[in-house]
């Protein structure tokens, strides 16, 4: 197996964030939504650090599952603007 060009891959995504009407997405707004899915779903804080990669747990709690304590509406409008993708 040969590694992939980071150039390559890094345009390719542009290219289909693009083609699917987000370009704003990354890579880290994936992650986001996993570990907000993990939370929801019931697992720990050193669960989804764990799953992610991190070190510490506080920092997943700080960085990737605090999007609970405000509204849900954002998760509600990105649901259906997803809804029929996967």
């Amino acid at each position: 197996m040969r590694l992939r060009d980071p150039s390559n891959t890094q345009r390719e995504l542009r290219d289909r964030r693009e083609a699917l009407g987000y370009p704003e997405l990354s890579t880290h707004s994936f992650r986001k939504t996993v570990a907000t899915i993990f939370d929801r779903e019931g697992l720990s804080a050193t669960e989804i650090a764990d799953y992610l990669g991190h070190e510490n747990p506080s920092m997943t709690q700080d960085v990737y599952i605090n999007t609970l304590k405000g509204s849900t509406k954002a998760a509600e409008v990105m649901g259906r603007r997803l809804e029929g993708l996967i």
